[in-house]
């Protein structure tokens, strides 16, 4: 079925009365452009009852609406209308007809409205839109947050996000075996004999042109093997992308795919080409920062980029299913992707969250993901869940079966996981655990207070992820995963691998402080194939006791603005990619403080030299550098040597403007210099992706020295472009579509449309 977009020309607007017969768009209706998120654009609010945990937004229920014109040359042929996803509870109506409704936001939804249209004049599209307090762990938004089109097509058809070319084989000679599957439907109620042609094909050249005869009933199985020549594989080096275009009949639908192999086993651990890969992954969440709840491709596009380049060679989509945006990103960009279901079963973790759906949509939400997801080859492996607590009860081991047996049923082709989080995992039995481990009664861990837990947690959590009750739990998951996901239980890596030797184990997700203890076992343990860092950039919500106004949880490697915090140079030393030193300085008030953040974040320090203090005020200096001895010069005379330990030495240095360097055994060198404030000026380093430009503004001065918080506006507005938001790390969500900002922390981010 061909497409056509149906992004432009909703209106938006709130709605507090349902009981309505007419549907009628008010004055004050937004009119935009989809992706829109509406709650974003409502505003926070000092009384919000999810408070930090979404960021000070409650949501609310939203119209979406507008008029579908069809063209006449459409009239015989089957319609459908697909979103991308709708936060959260969704009804679509065509004409006042309901054509669809979704329980998942983060799963797409497809419509057939052939029967519900007016030809000869406008239709009316309504889709409605609620995000139920206590809906989400982190701000998740509300309204069309994706993108949504019309697909059209013959009576006889290719069925949307069947097609999927499975590699089977590659060859040494550039050859590739390979499956070719797809769901052909037939809507004319009496068989048929058509013609199918498959074209695989790249930049206009051709690696397969084939047709063939069929006959079909009302539904056909398309199950072919293929060989190709000629073809480059799909690798994060070399992320070769094809075409698949397949026509049945006169209909003909498109698809993107790539060709790679991949296996896994504990002693080679995870293959990509039959060449050994790890994993070096950032955890994501969805939003988009200053843009809100939403998925533009070319945001993603950047922002992938952005992970890339410090590093990282895979994500993971933190709960919920990678959008197309992000995956086409990662497909282009040679980046892989763990693929998340959702973060509950049928135990939930805020009372107007998935768990109320899960148990009847549970199958429809998986094939959803799987179908869409399967012929990108960014795609590593499927995640079903992440720390379900529920998942130690026999309807959770039962779930945990049912999730696995369907995904390999429609794609066998990658690993199943679950991110399994000890102390969840234990469920009720985590009061035993906790008296076992303190020797006292268990029944001061079942008075309903969870700091009891959580401070043993702060620790002892190496050995609640090592206690039998923990193993029992993993035991029996363990036929329900390829890879058994660990979230914050590397303490077991060593020792599973000689009791388990038949497991595979992956880093779900971990503490950023513990890279380097982590890596170093990775790089040791071939069954163990990589880890996943919580988290890899800033978003939006999950603030704990944050006040209002505050909106971003800052624990990633990169800020919301793109900006690379020092953790982010010390992982890619210790991931082995980079051999040059960096510094980073703690700021003054935190000498003699010990380096005490909570597990998800590394340093306090920044990479400035520029503090405005007395001469002789002693200050921290953290470098970070490969295993060897690192000496730190202040102007040229050297203030110390010391042997790093996992890739970090510590320094205590007396303040005096001018330049700190610190040099490696083997010549390397990194500078951090005091700024000449009297030089300072803006500085716009921009990235176009498409028509979109991301400027990141800072400050320096004439020797391109940063200048941290320096506290300048900045005034966006820029000719030919349209300002689509802009913001620092001290603005708020109701700044961020005024063309003034506050260049605080590193920089601001200015995102434009090209007009």
């Amino acid at each position: 079925m061909q497409r056509v977009s149906l992004n432009d020309d909703w209106y938006v607007y709130p709605r507090d009365d349902a009981f309505s017969l007419v549907t009628a768009i008010p004055e004050d209706a937004v009119h935009t452009s989809v992706p829109y998120d509406a709650l974003w654009h409502e505003g926070q609010r000092a009384d919000s009852v999810n408070a930090g945990r979404t960021s000070h937004f409650d949501g609310q229920v939203y119209y979406y609406q507008r008029e579908l014109v069809l063209d006449s040359a459409w009239q015989g042929m089957r319609l459908l209308l697909k979103f991308e996803a709708i936060f959260s509870k969704s009804f679509v109506y065509v004409n006042g007809s309901q054509v669809g409704m979704g329980d998942f936001g983060y799963a797409s939804m497809t419509c057939d409205i052939t029967d519900y249209v007016r030809w000869g004049g406008p239709n009316m599209l309504l889709v409605v839109c609620k995000t139920d307090l206590l809906s989400s762990r982190w701000y998740a938004g509300c309204g069309i947050v994706r993108p949504v089109w019309l697909m059209y097509g013959s009576q006889v058809h290719t069925e949307p996000d069947s097609i999927w070319l499975a590699t089977q084989e590659l060859t040494p000679e550039g050859g590739a075996r390979v499956r070719l599957r797809a769901t052909l439907r037939n809507h004319t109620g009496v068989a048929q004999n058509v013609n199918v042609r498959v074209r695989i094909f790249d930049d206009g050249d051709d690696v397969l042109d084939e047709s063939f005869p069929v006959r079909m009933g009302e539904r056909y199985e398309l199950d072919r093997f293929l060989y190709l020549r000629g073809i480059r594989s799909w690798s994060e080096d070399d992320p070769q992308c094809y075409w698949i275009e397949l026509l049945v009949g006169d209909d003909v639908a498109h698809t993107r795919c790539g060709l790679r192999t991949q296996s896994w086993d504990p002693e080679r651990g995870l293959l990509i080409n039959g060449k050994p890969v790890l994993l070096r992954g950032a955890c994501l969440h969805h939003d988009e920062g200053i843009l809100g709840g939403v998925a533009y491709k070319e945001f993603e596009l950047w922002r992938v980029a952005r992970l890339k380049e410090a590093g990282f060679n895979a994500i993971r989509s933190a709960h919920n299913h990678a959008s197309q945006e992000l995956l086409d990103a990662c497909d282009k960009l040679g980046v892989f992707v763990l693929d998340e279901i959702c973060d509950m079963w049928t135990k939930p973790k805020g009372f107007g969250d998935f768990a109320q759906y899960f148990p009847h949509a549970w199958r429809d939400v998986t094939d959803n993901m799987v179908r869409e997801d399967r012929c990108h080859p960014c795609v590593v492996g499927y995640s079903t869940g992440n720390e379900i607590s529920d998942i130690n009860t026999e309807r959770g081991f039962e779930v945990a079966q049912e999730l696995y047996q369907r995904i390999h049923e429609l794609d066998d082709t990658r690993f199943v996981t679950n991110g399994v989080n000890g102390a969840f995992a234990a469920g009720e039995e985590v009061a035993d655990i906790a008296a076992d481990l303190t020797g006292r009664p268990r029944e001061d861990f079942v008075t309903g207070d969870v700091n009891q837990f959580m401070g043993l947690m702060a620790t002892r959590m190496a050995d609640i992820t090592r206690h039998p009750v923990v193993s029992r739990v993993l035991e029996r998951l363990d036929a329900s995963v390829d890879v058994q996901g660990y979230n914050y239980m590397t303490a077991r890596y060593a020792n599973d691998a000689k009791t388990y030797p038949q497991r595979v184990m992956l880093g779900t997700e971990t503490y950023p402080r513990q890279v380097a203890e982590n890596w170093g076992l990775i790089e040791t343990l071939p069954a163990v194939i990589g880890e996943f860092t919580w988290t890899g950039w800033d978003y939006i919500g999950e603030l704990g006791d944050a006040p209002y106004p505050a909106w971003q949880n800052t624990a990633g490697d990169l800020d919301a603005f793109g900006f690379r915090r020092p953790v982010s140079y010390w992982r890619e030393i210790v991931f082995g990619l980079a051999s040059r030193p960096y510094i980073a300085v703690r700021p003054p008030e935190a000498h003699g403080t010990p380096r005490m953040f909570g597990p998800w974040k590394f340093t306090d320090a920044v990479a400035s030299w520029t503090w405005g203090v007395e001469p002789g005020t002693p200050m921290t200096v953290e470098v970070y550098a490969p295993e060897g001895e690192v000496e730190l010069l202040l102007n040229g005379r050297s203030v110390g040597r010391a042997q790093t330990s996992e890739c970090y030495a510590l320094f205590e240095v007396p303040y005096e403007a001018g330049a700190l360097e610190a040099a490696t055994e083997t010549g390397e060198r990194w500078t951090l210099a005091t700024a000449d404030i009297a030089t300072a000026h803006v500085v716009r380093e921009d990235t176009t992706c498409g028509d979109w430009l991301f400027s990141q503004v800072h400050v320096e001065d004439a020797a391109c020295t940063w200048v941290l918080d320096s506290g300048w506006s900045y005034d966006c507005a820029r000719e030919g472009h349209e300002l689509v938001a802009a913001g620092s790390s001290v603005s708020t969500p109701a700044d961020f579509h005024a063309s003034n900002v506050r260049l605080s922390g590193q920089g601001a981010l200015a995102i434009y449309r090209k007009l």
